[in-house]
């Protein structure tokens, strides 16, 4: 008793506080929270800022701004809400690194019309389904979440639910529930008849031609580098092969998908607590993380006829083009993923897509060459714009195999750029199309009567310009004179 005494002797109003204090201890409740960042990047915390009140009412503004601090407390600050239910979405299921799960938005709006939305995932999306079920009979509903966690995904706030400390209240008997409702039915307008909760289905972001294509330099592949510049770029491309070399899996902070480092604890904790640390991770973005999972990254050798490169795809699109998650594989074959190549990932080799990635000042200065994918599509109606106004494709004939037949009579190779007899492009274009087969060689060309350059294969003659009989050639050379097809300079004598 004397001890509690003693402590609160110690502690500080915030009437009392003063510049000159050097050592104060105050008993207050966070009752405003709110973090400082650069604009757009809600992610990059400047500074933890709040509004503290004592017993007696009290109240200072409080200002965090070491990086540690932020990090230890950020997590323990979390947020009231309370708003009425104006729409539900439909239950959505995803895999989250193997695991199956469930996720739904609610969608809550004040008495001054802003709007907010909550996710909630598996048990908690449930807790909803009785109320979109009965949606028409319900009326006005509010709810409360209280301890809850705010969130930011694709630059859109959010809150959800914290682990083990989140309530919520929907329609309870509860005084701070009846005066809500209360100044929500004041508003001009209300109709407690047409008060009725949505229900829609989030709609699945689909690229447009117009998007995919906005910005970026349409090229061949082998006319990457003839770029001096940085800039965005679309290849249209077969997939060659694979580099396993590189390996096809990370470790990646589940947060913002970086490659995560396991943090080493060099010295052993002298607290003598027989609870083992929990684990961590370093992540260049979020700093010291406890959340990771295993997510694709694997380097492709995409051709066309002008030649190859090197594009590298992350989680989303090989998940697309494979249709099997990274974790599913782990699960499966086992957490040593360098000791092994899934074979789940080879239907990738002979796709051919549309690739957008970004030629960067870096992979110009440092001449690395490996592409990362930012967007990919195998649309017709994006592949038929890109093709538009960069080239005319030879119309299919009874004696010309169409392009599936040529993929199944031919092999897979890096083609050969060959000489053309007619032009079939458009101005400005000098380069075949056809990526389904390869060129054919230049044996072809010198049938044709064109000439198709020196041979290591070809006869060479060895001339002896000393003993050379030119006798011939002179009487061939006269001939053309006469004929006028053959000009000769006339030499001026010197004065």
């Amino acid at each position: 008793m004397q001890e509690a005494n003693t402590i609160e002797q110690n502690i500080t109003a915030l009437c009392d506080i003063d510049p000159m204090l050097d050592d104060i201890m105050i008993l207050a409740r966070c009752i405003s929270i709110w973090k400082s960042h650069p604009k757009g990047k809600p992610n990059e915390v400047w500074s933890l800022d709040m509004i503290l009140q004592d017993p007696q009412g009290n109240r200072v503004q409080a200002t965090v701004r070491t990086k540690e601090h932020i990090n230890k407390f950020g997590m323990l600050m979390d947020e009231d809400v309370i708003g009425t239910i104006v729409s539900i979405t439909d239950p959505v299921p995803f895999n989250n690194y193997g695991t199956d799960q469930v996720r739904r938005n609610v969608v809550l709006e004040n008495v001054d019309g802003v709007q907010l939305q909550c996710c909630f995932f598996d048990a908690w999306a449930d807790k909803f389904t009785k109320y979109a079920d009965n949606r028409n009979t319900l009326g006005h509903v509010v709810m409360i979440l209280q301890l809850a966690k705010v969130n930011y995904f694709n630059g859109q706030l959010s809150i959800r639910p914290a682990l083990f400390s989140t309530k919520i209240y929907i329609n309870d008997k509860i005084p701070e529930i009846e005066a809500f409702r209360e100044r929500y039915q004041q508003i001009p307008g209300y109709d407690s008849k047409k008060h009725i909760i949505n229900i829609f289905s989030p709609a699945k972001k689909i690229i447009g031609k117009d998007e995919f294509l906005e910005g970026a330099v349409k090229k061949m592949v082998g006319n990457i580098r003839d770029s001096d510049r940085a800039c965005h770029a679309i290849v249209y491309a077969k997939v060659h092969k694979i580099h396993r070399e590189n390996g096809w899996a990370y470790l990646a902070c589940k947060r913002c998908g970086s490659s995560a480092k396991e943090i080493q604890v060099t010295k052993p904790s002298s607290s003598g607590s027989k609870y083992k640390k929990q684990q961590t991770w370093k992540c260049n973005k979020h700093d010291e993380i406890t959340a990771v999972g295993m997510r694709f990254k694997v380097i492709v050798r995409v051709i066309d006829d002008t030649g190859s490169a090197s594009l590298l795809l992350f989680d989303d699109f090989v998940h697309k083009l494979c249709g099997v998650t990274c974790q599913e594989l782990i699960n499966q074959y086992g957490e040593a993923h360098e000791d092994y190549f899934p074979a789940e990932l080879n239907v990738m080799v002979g796709k051919k897509l549309l690739f957008r990635f970004h030629y960067s000042d870096w992979n110009i200065t440092n001449n690395d060459h490996i592409y990362q994918v930012k967007m990919m599509s195998e649309e017709d109606i994006i592949i038929n714009a890109f093709k538009s106004d960069f080239i005319i494709e030879e119309p299919v004939t009874a004696d010309k195999p169409n392009e599936e037949e040529q993929l199944q009579n031919s092999e897979m190779e890096t083609p050969v750029l060959a000489v053309s007899k007619t032009s079939k492009f458009s101005s400005g274009d000098t380069i075949p199309f056809n990526i389904e087969s390869t060129p054919p060689s230049g044996s072809g060309n010198k049938d044709a009567g064109l000439d198709t350059g020196s041979s290591g294969s070809g006869k060479h003659d060895i001339i002896d310009l000393d003993q050379y009989d030119d006798s011939a050639q002179e009487a061939k050379r006269q001939k053309m004179l006469e004929a006028g097809l053959l000009a000769e300079v006339k030499i001026e004598k010197e004065d």
